[in-house]
């Protein structure tokens, strides 16, 4: 069955028990709330006579404090009764806190009572008769609320874990419909990108074709593979050096001139760009290079013995070997080729629509892996609340064939377990 059939159909196979456990719990209650009006009309009718006697007997000092200690009594007493916090007994807590309840407040009307049955002795014989009789009563009501609790509380808790599990169920399928809905609608929208990522890499791959656009890719190629030979050779284990010099400079903690403090600047920001900017023998490159070279045989730079060697020697070699005329030569002709390229307009219209394609394509390919991504995740996510809907499908099943002891076949949604 499926699980929303099972509570009414545990209620019919277990109707005999369900039945007895509902008029008991219902007998229950009305006894007791009958017993508190019973006692309720007890105390006014008391309260009412002592407030006469308390009126017309003032020459009899004894029946006197008789009848005010009966008043106060009957004040205590209604506070008590009049509108006691009784929980509805039909669920398994309802059922424990109107027991709890009951009892306590039978005991607290009977410590009322034996507080002030000293005051009233030996008056009021037959009322207090009454009044104890009432009390007696509505104690052992509570009691048997409390055996009633003991006797039916398990049948009802049974149920109601069983209708909590149910209704687990209920949420764990919602919940794994709403995350394979979303799921499919990323396949859906997956689907659609495929062929607009294929066409924009083939319209990429045609505009790369142009003679132009090879040109310019090999010329870009070529100052990539130069930059990273700059940096290797000119500028491997300088950086912290001139990092260190710009910092000193800047606090005036040696002198460097403004012109060579704004390169040594510029070529710790962009080295590649300010190196092939500079003219020919990059005599800015060497100027910032000597500066160092002094301060670091003037002691200024506070480097190791190791380091500061190595540190020299690649200072001469920039400064004084041309170790860098090669690349500056070449990366010059290069960008001036680069530049001869980009002074044609057509060629710069294609280099801008090669770059806007690129961009398409990335934004694609970016909204395809997140895409991706998000149904991975989603599908671990069902995964996991498909797991968990077994399971607690499993655990129901089990739960209602021991209330019924008969056999118990839950049938969740099949097309979400394979879904």
């Amino acid at each position: 069955m499926r699980p929303e059939a099972l509570e009414p159909w545990l209620k019919q196979a277990l109707k005999t028990q369900v039945t007895t456990a509902e008029k008991a719990i219902q007998k229950s209650k009305t006894d007791i709330e009958a017993q508190l009006v019973s006692l309720n009309e007890i105390v006014e009718d008391l309260l009412a006579k002592s407030e006469k006697d308390s009126t017309e007997k003032r020459d009899n000092r004894a029946v006197y404090r008789a009848a005010k200690a009966v008043n106060r009594m009957c004040l205590e007493l209604q506070n008590l009764t009049s509108s006691p916090a009784l929980a509805e007994p039909q669920s398994h807590e309802g059922l424990r806190q109107f027991s709890d309840a009951t009892a306590k407040l039978a005991n607290d009307v009977a410590g009322v009572r034996d507080r002030w049955i000293g005051y009233i002795r030996p008056y009021y014989i037959l009322d207090t008769m009454s009044l104890n009789a009432s009390i007696d009563k509505l104690r052992r009501l509570g009691e048997q609320a409390w055996e009633i609790f003991g006797k039916e509380g398990s049948l009802l808790k049974s149920f109601e874990e069983i209708q909590n599990k149910v209704e687990k169920i209920e949420e764990l399928e919602t919940s794994l419909q709403k995350q394979l809905q979303e799921r499919d609608r990323i396949t859906i929208e997956l689907e659609k990108l495929d062929p607009l990522i294929s066409e924009a890499e083939r319209e990429i791959e045609y505009v790369a074709g142009d003679q132009r656009i090879a040109e310019l890719r090999r010329i870009d190629a070529e100052l990539k593979s130069l930059r990273t030979e700059l940096l290797t050779s000119g500028f491997r284990r300088l950086g912290r050096p001139l990092r260190k010099l710009e910092a000193m400079s800047n606090r005036g903690e040696y002198p460097v001139s403004p012109e060579i403090r704004e390169k040594l600047s510029e070529y710790l920001k962009r080295p590649f760009t300010t190196f092939i900017r500079e003219g020919e023998g990059y005599p800015y490159l060497k100027s910032v290079m000597r500066t160092m070279r002094e301060a670091v045989k003037r002691k200024k730079l506070v480097l190791k013995q190791r380091e500061e060697r190595k540190v020299l020697e690649r200072v001469d070699n920039v400064a004084e070997g041309n170790i860098l005329e090669r690349i500056h030569g070449q990366a010059t002709a290069l960008v001036a080729k680069r530049r001869e390229y980009l002074h044609d307009p057509a060629c710069l219209e294609l280099v801008h629509a090669y770059k806007q394609k690129k961009e398409d394509l990335k934004s694609l390919q970016s909204r395809h892996a997140d895409l991706k991504h998000q149904s991975k995740l989603l599908s671990d996510k069902a995964e996991t609340l498909r797991s968990s809907l077994v399971q607690v499908g499993k655990e129901t099943g089990l739960m209602a064939e021991k209330l019924a002891r008969r056999p118990v076949k839950l049938r969740l949604d099949t097309s979400l377990l394979s879904a």
